[in-house]
């Protein structure tokens, strides 16, 4: 008699357990990604949006896949930090952790499109509440500093 409970017991937690584990391991998803560990290595930029089924967003998206080689040749990093849907750091999803540091350190607000650049010494160098035109991303960044350097150089695009 005190056999059938003890199981009903043993395979409730059982099922608790798993459930956990799984919703833990849901949360859990992505990769954590702390924009100080990219100072001095890339450019960010973060497209922050509603959903990636934003106007704004895919406008903007659209403009940057356009210009994939100059996004190589220039260090940039984009960063989709979308609050519907996953968020990615190019193909790589980013934790839920990652997300709420970048929205804390950057102070994004919800449920608009926005664009901030960060230079490679960390600083936010561009914010916008509209798509901004490769022509003037790349105009911005050619007119740094270290930009600057780089093409006197003749620093190569990494592979």
């Amino acid at each position: 008699m005190i056999m059938k409970p003890l199981s009903l017991i043993c395979i409730f937690l059982f099922l608790l357990l798993s459930f956990s584990v799984a919703h833990a391991g849901e949360k859990g998803l992505g990769a954590d990604l702390d924009l100080d560990a990219l100072r001095w290595k890339n450019r960010v930029l973060v497209l922050s949006s509603p959903s990636e089924s934003d106007a704004s967003f895919q406008s903007q998206k659209q403009a940057l896949v356009s210009s994939a080689q100059e996004l190589v040749e220039r260090d940039l990093m984009i960063l989709e930090i979308l609050e519907q849907g996953q968020s990615r750091a190019g193909n790589q999803l980013l934790s839920e952790k990652s997300v709420q540091d970048i929205c804390k350190r950057l102070g994004l607000q919800t449920g608009l499109f926005q664009v901030s650049l960060i230079g490679k010494d960390g600083g936010v160098k561009l914010r916008s509440s509209e798509p901004v035109s490769v022509k003037d991303l790349f105009g911005l960044i050619d007119s740094m500093p270290m930009r600057q350097q780089e093409m006197e150089s003749g620093k190569k695009p990494r592979p």
